[in-house]
């Protein structure tokens, strides 16, 4: 009972966050665009053409701000599905409709298409030239920063950070703002420095912090939003709940707010916590995993699996804890460690089966199942649906730009790893996209800058080895044979055995040109 109720808590508490903090940096921003002769205000969901209200369904304005708040790209049907109708089965025929209406709405036509184009099996993309009326320029971006603990005891503890890391990945949900990964908003280098250093630090405009104060009766949470610039409060509120029985108070807070925010709001549909992360225990486990391997050396991967099995013990349909678990050995793997494949398998097929509208487990169980099964365009249609899920998932962006460059696509994977950088600017915990960007570099012959983010990558993870051989193959093609040679020793040590043979044989990159590149220059670079 009291498992289901703190479930509850959570659920209404990341509802009431995102509905209420997604408004304050809507209104802040004064969210309108400008096309044609046409003003679309999100704040107030209006359309004006020549100064004149268009009508337009709810769904179909959805569909415009999200066609044109991502118009750097083409929108593909899934991600229409997976963002307009939360996932719902819908005809084409349905689709084609809105689309129509939308067109219709903003002056343009099937035929025309000068504002909303259709890519014969791509998807869709609003063309038109847009600009935005408010205070920047580009998509305003916040950090969730960890809560601090009223109380001392290690469950409370993993509580906090679970709340904001979750708070951090629903508001992500939200795609007119960027959310910064918590691997950098949680760092410990941040912990001494004021807001606007902090802000600096992670490019964000807006800081999130809360403060959890947990009593054998209660949990509150006094909550703030915080413009970094001057240090003033844009937000603030407070979150109770008892531990035992009703949550009156706390629903007629939600309520009251949500009441006066609904007007200005996209609804955005969010998933139980308890159908997620199935109990407080399993949850516990899956929180310590994700501190335990922030660290990501052997010993901290070894460590994490053991939690993430507990979790999945507790709660065997946990789709996140099998995603990660299976994940972590695509990393063990390349480090020459005895991995079940079989198992991974199935450990990722059941992540991206049970977690098919969560973000983590698509992400990390579409891509641990691309490795194992050595298919990596099976691995990118779940990457892709993460992503239509949580634009602002770093990890997504990075493990799909793994899953692009094992297909032979450089190019897009450099987008997705800066993209992933971007969310995580802090190189102890980017080191994984760093080198991810210096392998896409490096495929299409910028030897110089795939050499300065392997030496980035390698600064901060000396013993991640997958960078070792970017970097060496990197510094040969570069002429710099010394260096070269000197990173392959290191290479050696940290993996003895390793031959260039072997890698052929064990690495996912499938590009002919891709694998010549990189084998040629570690043979230069003094590997055998």
């Amino acid at each position: 009972m009291a498992e289901e109720m703190l479930g509850d808590f959570l659920r209404k508490f990341f509802r009431f966050m995102v509905l209420f903090i997604s408004t304050i940096v809507n209104l802040q921003l004064g969210m309108k665009y400008l096309f044609n002769n046409h003003v679309l205000d999100v704040g107030a969901r209006n359309l004006l053409s020549a100064g004149r209200p268009i009508h337009v369904e709810p769904q179909v304005f959805d569909l415009i701000v999200y066609l044109i708040e991502n118009r750097a790209r083409v929108v593909d049907r899934d991600e229409l599905i997976a963002r307009i109708w939360k996932g719902r089965t819908v005809s084409d025929a349905t689709i084609a409709s809105r689309i129509n209406a939308a067109r219709q709405a903003v002056g343009d036509s099937g035929r025309r298409q000068a504002v909303i184009a259709t890519l014969a099996r791509q998807g869709f993309r609003f063309v038109a030239e847009v600009r935005r009326e408010g205070e920047t320029l580009g998509r305003p971006a916040v950090a969730v920063l960890p809560f601090a603990l009223a109380s001392d005891t290690d469950l409370d503890a993993h509580l906090a950070k679970g709340l904001a890391d979750q708070l951090a990945s629903t508001l992500g949900q939200a795609s007119w703002f960027d959310v910064r990964d918590t691997s950098a908003s949680f760092a410990p280098m941040l912990q001494d420095l004021g807001p606007a250093e902090i802000a600096d630090r992670l490019d964000v405009g807006y800081l999130v912090s809360a403060t959890l104060h947990v009593s054998p009766e209660q949990l509150k949470l006094d909550v703030r939003l915080v413009d970094p610039n001057d240090g003033r409060r844009v937000w603030s509120g407070s979150l109770a709940a008892p531990r035992s029985g009703l949550f009156a108070l706390q629903d007629d807070l939600g309520s009251r707010i949500l009441g006066e925010i609904e007007p200005r709001l996209r609804k955005i549909e969010l998933q139980r916590s308890e159908d997620r992360h199935g109990n407080l225990s399993a949850f516990h486990h899956f929180l310590r995993a994700n501190d335990i391997l922030r660290a990501m050396d052997l010993a901290a991967m070894r460590a994490a699996c053991v939690e993430l099995d507990k979790a999945v013990s507790a709660f065997p349909r946990y789709a996140a804890a099998h995603g990660m678990r299976a994940w972590i050995a695509t990393l063990l793997l390349p480090q020459g460690q005895r991995v079940d494949i079989r198992a991974e398998l199935e450990r990722s097929r059941i992540a991206v089966t049970e977690g098919a509208f969560d973000c983590d487990a698509l992400a990390m169980g579409g891509y641990a199942l691309a490795f194992f099964d050595r298919h990596p365009a099976c691995g990118i249609d779940y990457l892709r649906r993460a992503l239509a899920i949580n634009p602002s998932s770093a990890r997504a962006h990075d493990h799909l730009g793994w899953l692009l460059l094992y297909a032979g696509q450089a190019g897009e994977a450099w987008q997705r790893f800066d993209r992933a950088l971007s969310l995580c600017p802090i190189d102890d915990f980017g080191f994984r996209s760093l080198t991810g960007r210096a392998f896409a570099s490096l495929y299409q012959r910028d030897f110089k800058n795939a050499a300065v983010d392997a030496y980035r990558a390698h600064a901060v993870a000396p013993s991640y080895s997958v960078c070792h051989r970017v970097l060496a193959a990197s510094l040969a093609h570069l002429g710099r044979g010394d260096d070269a040679r000197r990173i392959a020793r290191e290479l050696s040590t940290l993996n003895p055995g390793l031959t260039v043979a072997r890698y052929a044989r064990e690495t996912r990159f499938e590009g002919v040109s891709d694998r010549e590149i990189l084998f040629s220059g570690l043979k230069l670079a003094g590997l055998k």
